[in-house]
């Protein structure tokens, strides 16, 4: 069931996950951003208690929806462009260069970035903001960090602690293929398995990673993946105004049980918070793409765009706080107010400037290269048989 429908629907761009990624950045903004001011900096420096501020401070649930997300739209664009050695090449080399060069970029920044933050921060206090730039890396750290493997070897939180994500989702793409196969064999229960088996792996730590996160969290991506298998299979659809309602009431639940206004039952698995925000990422991108919203178009591009450089936001996001952190001390602003609201208003403004940029000059040249490189192969194998 439903191989003439992925035929027919693989180019499909679904624009509403794309503008739901955007949201999930935005989540990881808002909560970096407190982060970074729920402390003191300078001894007249005031901390605000003020829930407004901490309503959409959902950061680990924003990167759990990126995920989600990945998995869904990979299926939606690929489910049948990895039946074969030669296509699953193509898939990784996509996939390489989508997200590699870009990161491996920001990374020369934050490393560079490091610098200056330690010229101009005041004497270390052990706050969060600080072990991202401030604490001593080696070449062997670096190489851990460029090849996407220090998720395996450690250490973690240098650089950009929200780093940690992508060697994460980078290893999901290298099973991506296994996903679809036992998908294609064995119906839905194939990615269960999968996710089941890999978060099993996350409880006895059967390789010794330093971070168990990839096991951790595979079912997010073998979830999002049966998302699109639904959803190219599925005709339903629901009411937009129910959905809106729904996903309105999937912010407040997330948001109540980030902050512990929730008690969890102390159960295995459901006194996890983790797992909780995977469900709602889950329910959260079942209902974006399985509803049809009527947005005014001004406000559906901005939002589309926006969802277009998340990646890049996502990179740099906490650079950019880091210099609004330093602009608080050198300002002497000591307002619980005012420091959350500078920090917040131009982390989000400037690293929409810098992931446009990047957007532009990095990540699209660098998609264009993947291609190109494909296009050459392909030629160069297709003179090879015809040669022989």
């Amino acid at each position: 069931m439903g191989k003439s429908n992925i035929k027919n629907s693989h180019l499909m761009y679904v624009d509403q996950l794309t503008w739901l990624r955007g949201f999930a950045a935005l989540f990881v903004i808002v909560s970096h951003s407190n982060r970074a001011t729920d402390v003191k900096y300078l001894s007249e420096d005031q901390i605000s208690d003020l829930y407004l501020y901490s309503l959409f401070d959902m950061g680990s649930f924003g990167v759990v929806l990126f995920f989600v997300l990945s998995g869904c739209t990979l299926y939606i664009s690929n489910a049948n462009k990895v039946s074969n050695y030669a296509e699953i090449k193509q898939f990784y080399v996509k996939r390489f260069f989508r997200i590699w060069p870009a990161f491996v970029v920001s990374l020369v920044f934050y490393m560079l970035f490091s610098l200056v933050f330690a010229y101009f921060y005041i004497e270390p206090q052990g706050h969060w903001i600080e072990k991202q730039f401030l604490t001593e890396y080696s070449v062997k750290d670096v190489l851990a960090y460029v090849t996407l493997t220090f998720n395996v070897t450690g250490p973690s939180g240098l650089f950009n602690n929200a780093y940690w994500s992508l060697p994460v989702e980078f290893q999901y793409y290298l099973i991506f293929p296994l996903i679809i196969l036992a998908l294609n064999r064995t119906g839905v229960i194939g990615p269960v398995l999968i996710g089941m088996i890999l978060f099993v792996f996350s409880k006895v730590n059967v390789f010794g990673f330093d971070k168990d996160s990839v096991f951790a969290l595979a079912y997010s991506f073998c979830g999002g993946v049966l998302i699109g298998y639904f959803y190219l299979n599925l005709k339903f659809r629901l009411n937009q105004w129910l959905s809106y309602f729904l996903l309105l009431l999937i912010v407040f639940i997330v948001s109540a049980i980030s902050h512990g206004d929730i008690a969890l039952p102390d159960i295995p698995l459901l006194s996890d918070k983790r797992n909780w925000f995977v469900f709602f990422g889950l329910a959260a991108t079942f209902i974006v793409l399985f509803s049809c919203f009527n947005i005014n178009k001004k406000v559906e591009s901005i939002l589309k765009y926006y969802g277009t450089i998340s990646y890049s936001t996502y990179l740099y996001h906490n650079l950019l706080i880091a210099v609004a952190v330093l602009g608080l001390i050198h300002l002497e602003i000591h307002d619980s107010h005012a420091r959350f609201l500078i920090v917040f208003f131009f982390a989000f403004i400037s690293s929409y400037l810098v992931a446009a940029v990047s957007y532009k000059y990095i990540e699209l040249p660098s998609i264009k290269i993947g291609r190109s490189i494909l296009k050459k192969t392909v030629i160069d194998s297709d003179s090879f048989r015809s040669a022989r």
